[in-house]
């Protein structure tokens, strides 16, 4: 219990020793009223002013009357004060009722977060399965050659600084040990960029980057990583173990941030192995609450390419609650009514790609036919790349409603972020 409540308000009045006490006293009170009378009516009987018994009579009934209202007021008095001490405590009763409703909110809340035994089931088979494949698959890699540097960029379509921590350089071999080594220990850091509103820059989403960290604390980053595992068949299962791991942090990372959306990034190999998409849908549904706040995010050339097969599952996540967006856009030319009825809520494109399409005297999109559609469709327009004023500038002249770049904030690591 919070607070004590005041023990006389609720502690019986009418006990035995009580009773006897007040019993005792109204007979004092009583035998003092008698003698006054006596005493009156003598000394009146005396004085020749009226007769003893009368005036003994009268002096007794005003002694009466007086102590029944005084004994009234005195009941009053006390009354008032037990109402008040009544009311005090329905205060502190209410006061802690109000805490304790916050906290069981709070508690419902966590415990909506944290997975029940089924999901725990369901989570674990994920991983188990991947965790094996890498495993697995990991033995036949080639060992010896050195990745010194950078040959590509992140999925998801941003290149990340790494400011925070070094990244590190190893042999082949080393390389994918240490990766296999990070993602069964679960050493992988999520890295989050705001996408905010325009003008007011106001966050309203976060675009989620997992990195793998080693046992030192350095980074090993998918330019260091990817050419070896496509070189091992290993990009598939390591870009699924990432994305299991990215839901886990999405699902940390909302308890603290509960107004915001995540974007996470699901690659073609995953959405191209069929038996693991299979398992991660039953995965997602069985963490049905993140729907509010998770928005899966697809490459275009991925969607173009997706088969029938493509589409049921993303038909099976839609019917869960989650919503997708499409980045990498390199063709405007798109059936929003389509993607709409795919589960389609956002279109991401480059502030370069726009400015060139959008802009000069015989532009080629026409930004306004444009916002009318994706309104139309329910769907909104993120133009993400935007890292200076100017470009800044240029996009609010066309009207975009959301932005995403360095200008905003760099991709930070989750305890840095908000």
């Amino acid at each position: 219990m919070r607070g004590s409540r005041t023990r006389s308000a609720w502690t019986p009045s009418g006990s035995p020793t009580t009773r006897s006490i007040a019993i005792l006293g109204h007979v004092l009170i009583a035998v003092v009223y008698l003698a006054l009378a006596a005493a009156g009516g003598a000394g009146a009987a005396w004085l020749e002013l009226a007769p003893a018994a009368e005036t003994g009579i009268g002096l007794a009934a005003v002694a009466v009357v007086l102590h029944a209202v005084v004994a009234q007021r005195l009941r009053m008095r006390a009354l008032e004060a037990r109402i008040r001490t009544l009311v005090r405590d329905v205060d502190t009763l209410h006061d802690e009722a109000e805490a304790t409703r916050a906290e069981l909110d709070t508690l419902r809340v966590r415990l909506d977060d944290m997975p029940d035994a089924e999901r725990l089931s369901s989570e674990l088979k994920v991983l188990g399965g991947l965790l094996r494949q890498l495993s697995e698959k990991k033995q036949a890699a080639v060992a010896g050659k050195v990745i010194a540097g950078p040959e590509g960029r992140p999925a998801g379509g941003a290149e990340i600084r790494h400011a925070t921590a070094p990244t590190v350089v190893l042999g082949e071999a080393q390389l994918l040990e240490a990766v296999e080594r990070g993602l069964r220990e679960e050493k992988v850091e999520l890295y989050l960029q705001p996408v905010v509103s325009l003008p007011q820059r106001k966050r309203r989403f976060y675009e989620c980057y997992s990195r793998i960290v080693t046992e030192d604390g350095k980074l090993i980053t998918p330019e260091q990583y990817i050419p070896v595992a496509e070189r091992a068949g290993l990009v598939a299962a390591i870009d699924n173990l990432l994305l299991v791991r990215c839901v886990q942090l999405v699902r940390r990372a909302r308890r603290d941030q509960p107004d915001v959306g995540f974007f996470c990034n699901i690659s073609s190999h995953s959405l191209a192995d069929a038996d693991f998409f299979q398992d991660f849908i039953a995965f997602m549904a069985e963490n049905r609450q993140l729907a509010e706040t998770l928005i899966f995010e697809f490459d275009q050339a991925s969607i173009a390419a997706g088969d029938y097969v493509t589409r049921m599952n993303l038909e099976r996540l839609r019917g869960c609650g989650y919503r997708f967006s499409m980045d990498q856009v390199t063709d405007m030319d798109l059936d929003l009514e389509d993607l709409a009825g795919q589960g389609f809520r956002y279109i991401k494109v480059g502030a370069h790609m726009l400015h060139e399409l959008a802009r000069g005297d015989d532009p080629v999109l026409d930004m306004r036919a444009l916002k009318g559609a994706l309104d139309r469709n329910a769907m909104d327009l993120i133009v993400e790349k935007i890292e200076s004023e100017d470009m800044l500038l240029d996009m609010l002249e066309l009207r975009v409603d959301f932005g995403q770049g360095y200008l905003f904030g760099e991709p930070r690591p989750l305890a840095g972020a908000r």
